[in-house]
């Protein structure tokens, strides 16, 4: 994720505004002002915020008991998840819901007028939040969209197994070696072997060979 760093510092800070700044949005705190307050109680360890917003999500059963009609919640992406927060209006209880981004197919929006609507896919249904902010919308389903499929990316190569590098030279295969190790697909005792064979290779000889004699 790019600035990645950047939203981690924010978060660290809970410097919610700049987070959105970094988005080219204004912060939208509408109905959310006690939520924001409290967003850090919610967060877990190493959790960073990518994106903040309020919209409407009907009331379910769970839903503070004082709040009337439709609720407006605090909807925040993060590295983990999609959390949603409720403050109540009378008493400190918060209601919280989230999505682990596995469990996501898709986030799409659409914008009005004057607000906009936020489509999450679950596959088996979808989840909508409408009246948020129309500049916020976008702006959150293009960097879930992002995110997810820089997570589905990881995970490819994670389970990649060893045996697709064996059509690429060899100095590639020690770099991509070098990778799945560090990404936890390989064992220490796998990524030695492997590489112990491609190191005492004839072909890593000779392609090594090549390398030396092509150096100025």
């Amino acid at each position: 994720m790019e600035n990645f760093d950047k939203y981690a510092e924010y978060t660290q800070s809970e410097n919610w505004g700049e987070i959105c700044k970094l988005n080219g949005v204004e912060l939208d705190s509408f109905g959310t002002k006690k939520e924001l307050r409290v967003l850090s109680e919610y967060l877990e360890d190493d959790e960073v915020v990518f994106a903040l917003t309020s919209g409407i999500m009907e009331q379910s059963e769970t839903s503070n008991a004082l709040d009337f009609g439709s609720n407006t919640w605090l909807v925040v992406l993060t590295s983990d998840r999609f959390l949603f927060l409720d403050h109540a209006m009378l008493t400190r209880s918060v209601d919280t819901q989230s999505i682990r981004h596995e469990h996501v197919q898709s986030v799409s929006a659409s914008q009005g007028f004057m607000f906009g609507k936020i489509m999450i896919d679950l596959g088996s249904r979808m989840l909508v939040i409408d009246n948020a902010h129309k500049s916020t919308v976008k702006v959150i389903a293009n960097l879930a969209n992002k995110w997810l499929k820089e997570l589905s990316d990881k995970k490819s190569q994670a389970t990649q197994p060893v045996s697709a590098i064996s059509q690429t030279p060899l100095f590639d295969k020690l770099e991509r070696l070098e990778k799945l190790y560090s990404l936890g697909a390989l064992t220490k005792e796998e990524f030695q072997y492997a590489k112990q064979r491609l190191l005492t290779s004839e072909d890593f000889e000779v392609e090594k060979a090549k390398f030396l004699s092509s150096l100025p």
